[in-house]
């Protein structure tokens, strides 16, 4: 009973965290599942993969309310994304993975390092690269009257980003929303409050067709990913909550935590590697 109670109590936690940097939190999940509660690591990642639905569905509820969803650029971002799943996968037979697991991990702790030694800069006029692509024949500009935002965006270059987080997604067996929000932010200067909510968005789909494939090949236990679910449920209203009092503070509290979410998805993909590989 009091493994059951402290597995709910994690869940809350995991999930409030990812639904305010973003990531959902599955890719926390696993981990602590394989590590402190003994989940075989195909039942883990199902279990990870059912709790995630529940917990994008409240989150995304609040966040059409408050009307922060840039269905646009999920369109553009998750489309071309489950094309890159299905490369990726099928890429396994032929890349080394292992390799390019640690590479990918310390690439994401190396983000994640990033944002969190530059997000006290004041931001200046950018005039490099990403400004000059933005600008590209393929380029709009995005309005969300409501919350008196606008931004400008490259639709083919944000097409093909989505590929890449596919491919990687599928490459290492791992989801890839912990990427798309930073680049939403990054690459793009979208407004931090809608790359978060539209990346949790992405994630309904996302889980959905995890969960689909996953019962297919029998890693779901219905027993424990319920608690779970429910877990994800509370816990992504409870990062509502606190993501409403972020919200009077200013962009650069958001993209701190996303840089602490980073540093903990690199951290977690290492220790992923290592339960995968048995080292």
């Amino acid at each position: 009973m009091i493994t059951e109670i402290l597995l709910f109590l994690v869940g809350v936690a995991v999930s409030a965290f990812g639904t305010m940097v973003g990531f959902g939190g599955g890719v926390f999940l696993v981990p602590i599942l394989i590590i402190f509660f003994q989940f075989p690591i195909e039942l883990a990642i199902g279990s990870a993969m059912c709790a995630l639905l529940p917990g994008a569905l409240v989150a995304s509820i609040f966040n059409f309310r408050e009307k922060s969803i840039d269905y646009v650029v999920a369109s553009l971002l998750q489309l071309p994304a489950m094309l890159g799943t299905v490369i990726g996968a099928f890429l396994v037979a032929y890349i080394p993975v292992l390799p390019m697991q640690v590479f990918f991990a310390l690439f994401v702790l190396s983000i994640g390092i990033y944002m969190l030694a530059t997000y006290r800069k004041v931001q200046t006029r950018q005039r490099g690269m990403m400004y000059r692509i933005n600008r590209m024949p393929t380029s709009f500009i995005r309005k969300n009257h409501p919350r008196h935002l606008a931004y400008r965006l490259n639709g083919s270059l944000m097409a093909f980003l989505g590929l890449c987080t596919g491919v990687i997604a599928g490459l290492f067996g791992i989801g890839g929303g912990f990427l798309q929000t930073p680049i939403m932010i990054k690459a793009f200067n979208i407004p931090s409050q809608i790359a978060i909510s539209t990346s949790l968005f992405i994630l309904i789909i996302t889980s959905l067709s995890g969960i689909s494939s996953h019962y297919w090949l029998g890693n779901i236990d219905w027993n424990q990913s319920i608690p779970l679910m429910l877990a994800f449920a509370v816990g992504a209203l409870l990062g509502n909550i606190l993501k409403k009092r972020q919200a009077t503070t200013s962009r650069k509290s958001s993209e701190r935590l996303i840089g602490i979410g980073l540093v903990l998805a690199g951290a977690s993909v290492i220790i992923h590697i290592f339960l995968k590989y048995e080292f």
